[in-house]
């Protein structure tokens, strides 16, 4: 009955609503179930208005304002109104929150105006992986069927609905028919050069919809983190308030250059483009900078942020008498398949939620908003996948000529390009600073791997051609928005724009035959309390 393509949190939470609602479910997942993605290394942070003192109607403003006026209104209510509910449903399930005699501990993070940040318990590096895992074993006591380490490497429709997708795995297709498919396949942070992404976000996602007739949404805003230490850990801004600091390769407190009033507690893509400039204009340290403990008083250290400490004191760095290299790297993508406030995406049959999704955060996702995101949407996704699979029936399609359409297998490889290579690509010209020149030169080279790979008549491995199809397909829809957006407003900075311009407070859309329109509902206005 329902199809979900993904493994992560939106994709389970989306099977157990439909399961519940005696759907045949069938989670299909290029890696292993509940293991692989990003909610399995998530730091367990979730939002949800928790308290007498907050409520929905601030939660939605403070999504709103942090969004730099660009999310989609009825995605953000949406999100505000069923936050508290979706968060506090785990607990049904096993996954613990840290409590006190009072209740939650909720911790106030940037952008919001209560606190409102719930962690898991026991809190540290990747706790949030006990999310996926309960949410994983909850789903197969429902009878959720899972197909692992296979690849939707096609969607197919009829009549502008779909019936159902091509799995490939080691050489073999499977044909699965559906009545209903979501799409939770996580965004495309992976396809950038420093990222906290694991391999595989790559925007397989959308691709497939686009494929089928979906629009893409808020392509443009891709979010960095500016403060990544090693490959993901992430170093919080709190050590910020507390009185870390900054400093370039020639040992300088850089920051106020960037942002004299607030300094290092600035905003994640100030911070982000600051350091990125200081590496540019050579200041940098192995394509980065250091965060120095010292000036933060010791009883902090040790209490509040003895998670570092801990932390690098395993990796072999003191903080006490250390600094430790950190480079900003890309995190989470706020554009992605454009969705109504049930989760259609305006091709019958088609559902989607989490961040392959575009419009819940517009410009800027605030920290801790996105494992409530993928709960909340996942949820919506497999209720609206559901009811859609208890209205209407399967419908038969042949691959076979989708099929024959693919390369022949076997010999050298004549794949224009890695997705390596396309990391590269992406971070230099469609990452943190962007600008017309460097827009049209990735626009340029896109353009003509897509040109190769349809004139391809063999490679070496079908699934690798088809992941760079997807990468190449995902990276050319955030270079049209990119280019398209000729202004800097959140996540999107253009150094030959670098203001926000009031005429841009409406949303870019791109449909199939990549064409661009714009929507005219974003701008929305806070609500009264």
């Amino acid at each position: 009955d329902v199809l979900i393509v993904g493994s992560g949190i939106a994709a389970l939470n989306a099977a157990i609503v439909a399961r519940r609602r005696n759907c045949e479910v069938l989670v299909i997942t290029k890696g292993q179930a509940g293991k692989s993605g990003c909610s399995i290394i998530s730091e367990g942070i979730l939002n949800a208005p928790f308290t007498a003192e907050d409520s929905p109607e601030l939660f939605y403003n403070d999504i709103i304002k942090g969004s730099g006026y660009a999310a989609v209104p009825a995605l953000a209510q949406v999100f505000a109104e069923r936050a508290r509910e979706a968060v506090l449903r785990l607990e049904d399930i096993g996954v613990r929150f840290v409590r006190d005699a009072d209740g939650l501990v909720l911790d106030l993070s940037g952008g919001h105006s209560a606190a409102r940040s719930a962690r898991v318990d026991p809190p540290g590096p990747a706790c949030g992986k006990i999310i996926p895992i309960k949410l994983l074993e909850h789903a197969q006591s429902l009878g959720v069927r899972f197909l692992e380490d296979t690849s939707v490497v096609k969607l197919f429709e009829r009549d502008g609905r779909v019936g159902g997708g091509l799995g490939f795995k080691d050489g073999t297709f499977n044909k699965i028919q559906a009545t209903a498919v979501v799409m939770a396949t996580g965004g495309a942070g992976w396809l950038f050069r420093n990222t906290t992404n694991p391999s595989g976000i790559a925007g397989d996602g959308c691709f497939l919809a686009q494929d089928v007739g979906a629009r893409l949404k808020d392509m443009e805003y891709v979010q960095f983190f500016p403060t990544v230490a090693g490959r993901s850990y992430l170093v919080l801004p709190f050590v910020f308030t507390d009185g870390a600091v900054l400093l370039n390769g020639d040992g300088e407190r850089f920051i106020d250059r960037y942002d004299p009033e607030l300094m290092e507690k600035t905003t994640r893509d100030k911070m982000s483009r600051a350091i990125f400039t200081e590496v540019k204009e050579g200041r940098g340290i192995d394509g980065g900078v250091h965060v120095s403990y010292q000036p933060v008083p010791r009883e902090l250290l040790e209490g509040r942020h003895g998670r570092d400490l801990e932390h690098f004191r395993r990796k072999g760095i003191d903080l006490l008498q250390q600094p430790v290299l950190v480079r900003p790297s890309c995190h989470f993508i706020m554009g992605g398949i454009g969705i109504d406030a049930d989760c259609s995406t305006g091709v019958e049959g088609l559902f989607a939620g989490g961040e392959c999704t575009g419009g819940a955060h517009g410009a800027n996702r605030l920290a801790g908003n996105a494992l409530t995101e993928a709960l909340v949407f996942g949820e919506v996704a497999g209720e609206s996948a559901a009811r859609h699979a208890e209205a209407h029936s399967r419908f038969e399609f042949d691959p076979a000529a989708f099929v024959e359409t693919l390369p022949a297998t076997g010999g050298a490889d004549d794949l224009p390009a890695t997705l390596d290579g396309l990391r590269d690509l992406a971070w230099n010209h469609l990452g943190i600073i962007r600008n017309a020149e460097g827009i049209a030169q990735a626009t340029a080279t896109l353009d003509n791997y897509r040109d190769q790979l349809a004139g391809l008549e063999q490679v070496a491995d079908l699934g690798q051609y088809c992941s760079l199809r997807n990468a190449v397909h995902a990276l050319s829809a955030i270079a049209l928005a990119a280019q398209t957006r000729t202004e800097s407003r959140g996540a999107h900075y253009r150094s030959d724009y670098p203001e926000p311009d009031a005429a841009w407070g409406k949303g870019i859309v791109i449909h199939p035959d990549q064409t661009v329109s714009f929507d005219q509902s974003i701008a929305a206005a806070p609500v009264s309390p």
